[in-house]
Parts: structure tokens; C-alpha cells; sequence
């Protein structure tokens, strides 16, 4: 696996600039297939949601053609013109590409509540669609917002002796919370895979990747992730979960955990990658609570920031949880080094040090069972703050 931008047989993409940014930053792209694809999607738990995920949810079971992205605005809490927007958008995709309007998938990403610049987009849709090309570098930069950088997965596996071709593209660096992040992820390939068999890998590892994420605890209306397979790398259809399903449900788990990673990484104004693992706990769900109560507490965050491992703060949010476990009981490492054990610190000096590193791991043992759990988050910033108030 690589972070190169290969697009599996028979899938082209393009970007460019509409005028969504006032920051003339590219802000629409366009996903096609040469051959119509099944498509699994996976959308955000919020209550909120923007106008693609009710729009696309009626169609995820028909036959995808082609999926347009912006960024720059969320087309979420602008009443029922966020809808007319999209059949208008739709309509004149289907007409260019002569495909179903029913074929065509949306994704928006950035800001909330503002009406969606049909005049501009429509526009734009000539230029956009005759830079299709299974050459293209410019979508993973056209679903940017406050990113700083395009995230980017290609891996290739062989199944009957067929090379099968898998790449992932993604955006997202503030508003990042379980479950699913303010995200859009997109996945292609040209494996020839039965739904069921799609949905069952990509489920399985967006459970380890996408859901296990946090930056600042909140949650966006518009999280969305879309597996889309054309067939059309030609190995015998995937229907069992036999040794050629586990090699690409292996390789969707790699491509999303990378991603998910690298979302964390690009966090909005993140000094540090922390990686939470609790053991030892009495069951997942409470492993679970218990990684999530400390990933997204702002005082345990904003510890980190200060490079200063402050334990009260980390076990008051464990005992926050209300959950019955003897929290004098917990011992606690930074990077596989004790700081806490049996309600002594040990180790000052060298936790210092590791402190200040860029990435860092916190094991957590509840010493109260063998389940275990893990979530990866930042710390919290003064440029996280700017960056959000500026954000308007």
C-alpha cells in the first residue's frame, strides 16, 4: 500500500475551481465509472444531515455511475432549496454524461447553512467533466476544506491471478468525532465483489478505522463514506468469505485505518497524535466509554498540548463515566513506559521527555476484565481556537 493517487481500472476523476472559496482553492469534483459500480455507503449518526445523505440514501441500492463533490459549503440547514439544488446539479450531470440521473450520487462538505451557488456549479459542469481522467490529481484536493493536506490510498492485490486495484481518498481535520467523522471518504475499486460481501468488509473496517477518531468531540451532518466496485479488474466474483475475501477486506481495513490516521494527523491546529489504548476492561462497551470520556475532554487534551501528563485529569474522566471501576486501581503508560502503578508516579523524568514527542500512546489498564479498545485524537490548541473562530 502507498499514498499515490491510482485509480483502479475503468474509474476517472477530475477537480477544479467554481467559485464556492473565496479562496479560489479548488472546490468541485467529479467521481465516473466507465461501468455502473454497486456502491455501500455509510453516513453520520447525527440527528442533522446534510441534503446528499437524504437525497443519496434513496438510492444506494441502484447502479452508481457517477458521484460530484463540493467542498466549501455543507448544503445542510438551508431549507428545501439545499434539495432543488441537487436535482438541478443531477440533472445536468445526466444530460452531459448521458447516464441515469439516478446513477448519480452528491457529496458536500463545508459550511452550514448557506444556500448552494447553483448558478456557478452548473457553470462549471462543462470544464469539470471534460477533465475527467484516470490520470487525474486533482480530487483529492477539490474535497479540502480546512485540511492541510490530501489524504491518499492506493493498494493492490492479486485474486485470480487478476490484479485488483483499491484506492481511497478522503477529507477531514476538524469537527471529528465517533461516530463516523466530518468526513468524506471515498472508496474505488474494480474488484468483482457481490454487495453483501462489500458492505460486510467495508462495515468491518470502518468499525476499526473511521469510528474509532476524535479531534474535538464534535459531530458533523455531513460524515459520509461511499465503497464503490465497477468489476471490471475481472477475477471471479467474490461471494464466499473465503482466503480471497479476507485479502480484500484486509486490504479496505489498511487503505480506511490510514486514512482515519491521517485525519487525526491533519487535526485543526494539532501538535500531537495520540493513540488511546485501554486493556484489561471488564467488556468493549465500557472500554469504549472509557476511551472516548478521555479522547474527548478538553482538559485532557489541552494537558497534552502543554506536554504535561496530567494524571487527575485522566482519571477524573474515566471516573466521570459513572461506570463501576475501581479507579485507584488504574495503572497508566506513556509510549510502553509506566507513569502510574498502584497509585505511585514513576518514571517523571523519562515521561517528560516523551511528552514531547509528536506522537504518543497512552495505555490505559482498568485491570478489570480482558477486553480491550482503542481510539486515536490530538491534543487541543490556540490555533485550533483561530482556526475555528475564523472559520464563519
Amino acid at each position: 500500500m502507498n499514498n499515490k493517487y491510482i485509480l483502479p481500472k475503468g474509474f476517472r476523476t477530475s477537480g477544479i475551481y467554481c467559485g464556492i472559496k473565496k479562496n479560489k482553492k479548488l472546490d468541485v469534483g467529479l467521481i465516473y465509472s466507465d461501468k455502473p459500480c454497486i456502491c455501500e455507503t455509510f453516513w453520520t449518526s447525527n440527528k442533522l444531515k446534510s441534503w446528499h445523505i437524504l437525497y443519496d440514501s434513496k438510492l444506494k441500492q441502484k447502479s452508481i455511475r457517477a458521484i460530484f463533490v463540493n467542498s466549501g459549503n455543507a448544503n445542510v440547514l438551508n431549507g428545501i432549496d439545499g434539495l432543488k439544488s441537487i436535482l438541478k446539479i443531477t440533472k445536468n450531470i445526466s444530460e452531459y454524461l448521458n447516464i441515469e440521473q439516478s446513477s448519480i450520487l452528491m457529496a458536500s462538505t463545508g459550511k452550514i447553512s448557506k444556500k448552494m451557488p447553483d448558478d456557478k456549479i452548473i457553470k462549471s459542469l462543462p470544464e469539470l467533466i471534460s477533465r475527467i481522467s484516470s490520470k487525474d490529481k486533482n480530487l483529492p484536493e477539490a474535497i479540502l476544506t480546512t485540511d492541510t493536506k490530501k489524504k491518499t490510498y492506493t493498494d493492490f492485490i492479486k485474486i485470480d491471478d487478476k490484479k485488483v486495484t483499491i484506492t481511497g481518498v478522503a477529507k477531514g481535520a476538524g469537527m471529528i468525532s465517533p461516530a463516523l467523522a466530518t468526513m468524506l471518504v471515498f472508496i474505488m475499486t474494480d474488484a468483482s465483489i457481490e454487495r453483501k460481501f462489500l458492505r460486510i468488509a467495508a462495515k468491518e473496517a470502518i468499525e476499526k478505522s473511521f469510528n474509532r477518531i476524535t479531534v474535538d468531540g464534535d459531530m458533523s451532518p455531513n460524515d459520509s463514506v461511499f465503497i464503490l466496485s465497477n468489476g471490471m479488474a475481472g477475477n471471479s466474483i467474490i461471494d464466499t468469505k473465503d482466503f480471497s475475501f479476507k485479502k480484500f477486506a484486509d486490504s479496505i481495513s489498511n487503505i480506511c485505518y490510514a486514512l482515519a490516521e491521517d485525519i487525526v494527523r491533519d487535526g485543526e491546529g494539532a501538535t500531537k497524535f495520540i493513540k488511546i489504548n485501554i486493556v484489561n476492561s471488564k467488556n468493549k462497551k465500557q472500554a469504549q466509554k472509557v476511551a472516548r470520556a478521555i479522547a474527548n475532554s478538553p482538559l485532557v487534551k489541552t494537558a497534552f498540548f502543554g506536554c504535561s501528563l496530567n494524571f487527575g485529569r485522566i482519571i477524573s474522566a474515566i471516573g466521570s463515566t459513572g461506570l463501576p471501576i475501581n479507579v485507584y486501581n488504574i495503572d497508566l503508560k506513556i509510549n510502553g513506559i509506566f507513569a502510574l502503578k498502584n497509585q505511585k508516579i514513576i518514571n517523571e523524568k523519562i515521561i517528560s521527555k516523551e511528552m514531547k514527542k509528536r506522537d504518543l500512546t497512552l495505555e490505559i489498564d482498568l485491570k478489570s476484565g480482558k477486553e480491550k479498545y482503542f481510539i486515536l485524537t490530538t491534543d487541543l490548541s490556540y490555533d485550533y481556537i483561530r482556526i475555528n473562530a475564523d472559520y464563519t
